[in-house]
């Protein structure tokens, strides 16, 4: 999870995500990282946006939600909408640099290892830029007015 303000964990999922373990990281990670962006950025609520996937809705996902909404606001995407979020843009940012690194991850520690000392480089900026491109990138997709997604931005 990572925010305007804050980089968050890198969680490593290392087996097939089901709602169980997405309701074990809700719980475990996200639920105290919305906690500390409320107590340290004095916002109302985080917003948490998700890709929409099965696993996402199930209905155990669906009322944590509901019973951490006072402290963590979800964002109801509809189904197969263009992927505005800007989490995708720091997948594809960090892959580029673990690439770059040109060091062959001899097994899932090592990799995981070079993914973690990537993430642990990245600073604010680019994470406010992302967010702050949400508007314009948000403008030119046609499909997301075709999907009824309308954001506001002050």
């Amino acid at each position: 999870m990572n925010s305007y303000y804050d980089l968050g964990l890198l969680t490593a999922v290392t087996t097939n995500m089901n709602q169980h373990v997405y309701f074990n990281i809700l719980d475990d990670q996200v639920l105290p990282f919305s906690q500390h962006l409320h107590d340290e950025y004095a916002q109302v609520a985080p917003i948490f946006k998700d890709n929409n996937s099965t696993v996402h809705r199930a209905g155990r996902i669906c009322d944590w939600f509901d019973e951490h909404s006072h402290t963590l606001l979800h964002l109801d995407w509809p189904a197969k909408s263009p992927d505005l979020n800007p989490i995708e843009n720091l997948w594809d940012m960090l892959e580029q640099r673990v690439k770059r690194r040109n060091q062959h991850s001899r097994n899932l520690v090592d990799l995981l290892y070079q993914i973690i000392s990537e993430w642990l480089k990245l600073d604010a900026t680019y994470l406010q830029n992302l967010v702050d491109s949400l508007e314009s990138r948000q403008l030119s997709s046609p499909e997301a007015e075709l999907h009824g997604i309308k954001l506001c931005f002050s």
